[in-house]
This record gives C-alpha cells, structure tokens and sequence, in this order.
C-alpha cells in the first residue's frame, strides 16, 4: 500500500463501516462518514450523502428553474387539479418526473388554503379591533 499514485488506497478502513446498514440516525456513524470525506471525490461524496438521504427515506430535494415555477403558476391558475395527461405533458415540456409535478400542485394547494385562511385570521382580528376602539 506503499504505493502514492492512487489516492483510492487510501481511504481508511473505518469508511467501510457502512452507515446505511446501522444508520438509525446515530450520530456517531455519521461523524464518521463525515471524517472520511475527505478521502473521496466530490461526486463520490455526493453520491455518498444521496444515499444516506435515501436511507433516511428522503429524496434530494428538486430545485425548480424560474422558467418552470413559471409554467406551473400559469397552469395552476386555470387549474389547481391537473390530470394525469396534463401532469404527463407538463413533465415533458419542463424536463421533470411527473410525480415532481404532482407534489407541486400539492403544494401549491396547501399554501393557496394557507394564504386564505391567514386573510380570514387578518379580516376577523382587524374587525375585532376595530369594535373596541369604538
């Protein structure tokens, strides 16, 4: 192992002491990990952390372009529940997972029901204190 010109043989054992088969979130498998990282490669790192994310059951996050929010803004006033046929042709036309757009709509519901009803807490205290100025 003497040899220099492969950083690969470097890599510490101990970053073979895998995450994902005992990762219940204990914190000192990831400081581990995270002491490794240093031996891999941007892209291996990032490969690394995608897979103890998906072994905590979550997804990367997807980051939407302007140009895309855009799009869905303008659907989503005409129609706040899109079919599948729209959904499959959105994911077409803006290089998404059909299922991406679905949890947008979603979203978006849920944050359209949001701003309705902090107008309603708005309206109702505004009246209220109007009432006992007078």
């Amino acid at each position: 192992l003497g040899d220099d010109s492969n950083p690969h043989l470097q890599i510490p054992v101990v970053c073979y002491e895998n995450p994902l088969f005992h990762a219940n979130g204990n914190p000192v498998q990831e400081e581990k990990v995270l002491k490794c990282e240093k031996y891999f490669s941007v892209t291996e790192r990032l490969s690394f952390k995608r897979e103890l994310s998906w072994y905590r059951g979550r997804r990367p996050r997807t980051a939407f372009t302007r140009n895309q929010i855009e799009v869905l803004e303008n659907v989503f006033k005409m129609n706040s529940y899109p079919g599948i046929d729209i959904r499959e042709e959105l994911a077409r036309k803006l290089d998404l997972d059909e299922d991406r757009i679905q949890i947008w709509f979603q979203n978006r519901r849920a944050k359209l029901k949001r701003s309705h009803r902090e107008s309603q807490f708005l309206m109702v205290k505004n009246t209220f204190t109007s009432s006992l100025l007078e």
